[in-house]
């Protein structure tokens, strides 16, 4: 440093992610592998040729479990995926170190730090958290792990204030493991704007994407400042400026009950499944993780089959787009005991 000139921040290197690690792992095990058959058959090329057929060999026997219906959500493989010897105390620490996955890289190169993140744990892990903690100790702890994180990786906060992490009993994650994804401003408990904005306040080259993503869908959510006035034409003034609110029609809400639970939605091209999904339902094997699709358009709703389980509308199988109405039954799969939904659209 001379002249007195003042040194460059440093840029955050960006860590390194869980499916990039797989992915090296893999490679690794790949090239371990062509070395071996190299030394077992004295010549690169039959060596190369044998791992080829082993590669083709691998993809056939993948795709042949995929047409019986055996994915990753399969309880068989959820049980091989299953890491049993960790308790929740075990899998809380190692959360707690992969917490800068969730870190955005803008196309500046810079990281982004989401404003609300969300640890998803199997129920039985995080019961077993919260015999020894309560869960706002947990939370507590995995927020303030988080700030330190954003801090060494030099990262942006994409909202002011203080960061929030929360911890979640999810059925589809596997004893013993985690996922860790950007969180619900809902569920954490944060302002409501920042459920349509999420990165409001970031950098500004997200900014155009923010607003996309706002006003993707049918209906607009507008939270009213207690100084402004709005008009019946939808104009909404504030101070000195006068801002049109684009009019939109209204969405009636619709419910799926299936037993005992309930889930609803206004949102067009909801998703419904036992996944990460708006509109969730029970999870049992039949029923995929994104399993159907609803979207509201022409003044009614309509149902997508997105899974492989089968669905079924009013006993009908679903090929394509259907109209769905109030009264309507819908089986998520093919078998006679799985769960039936009725629709209930107010």
């Amino acid at each position: 440093m001379t002249g007195g000139e003042e040194a460059a921040p440093r840029r955050g290197r960006a860590p390194l992610r869980q499916r990039s690690r797989r992915r090296w792992a893999i490679a690794g095990g790949v090239a371990a592998g062509w070395l071996v058959l190299e030394v077992m058959t004295g010549s690169a090329v039959s060596a190369t040729l044998v791992l080829v057929a082993i590669a083709a060999l691998a993809g056939a026997s993948l795709a042949g479990l995929r047409a019986l219906g055996i994915t990753r959500d399969h309880p068989w493989l959820q049980r091989m995926a299953s890491r049993p010897w960790r308790n929740g105390q075990d899998v809380l620490r190692v959360a707690m170190r992969h917490l800068p996955d969730v870190f955005v890289i803008t196309p500046s190169g810079s990281l982004l730090a989401p404003a609300v993140v969300e640890l998803q744990l199997n129920p039985a892990d995080l019961d077993s958290l919260r015999e020894q903690m309560d869960l706002d100790v947990i939370n507590s702890s995995l927020a303030e792990v988080y700030e330190e994180q954003v801090v060494a990786y030099q990262a942006r906060p994409a909202a002011p204030g203080r960061a929030q992490v929360y911890a979640i009993a999810s059925g589809s994650v596997p004893r013993g493991r985690y996922r860790l994804r950007q969180g619900d401003p809902v569920r954490a408990g944060t302002r409501p704007d920042l459920l349509d904005v999420p990165y409001a306040h970031a950098a500004p080259e997200l900014a155009n994407a923010a607003r996309r993503r706002a006003y993707a869908g049918p209906v607009s959510h507008v939270w009213q400042d207690p100084g402004q006035t709005v008009a019946a034409d939808g104009t909404v003034a504030a101070g000195g400026t006068t801002v049109m609110e684009r009019s939109v029609p209204s969405v009636p809400a619709l419910r799926l009950v299936t037993g005992s639970l309930v889930a609803e939605t206004r949102m067009s091209g909801a998703r419904a499944g036992r996944g990460p999904v708006e509109l969730m339902l029970p999870d049992v094997p039949t029923v995929s993780r994104e399993h159907a699709r609803f979207t509201f358009a022409d003044g009614r709703w309509w149902i997508t089959n997105q899974g492989r389980n089968g669905l079924t509308l009013n006993g009908a199988p679903v090929t394509g787009k259907k109209p769905v109405s109030d009264g309507d039954t819908v089986r998520w799969g093919s078998n006679p005991d799985a769960p039936l939904s009725r629709v209930e659209i107010r």
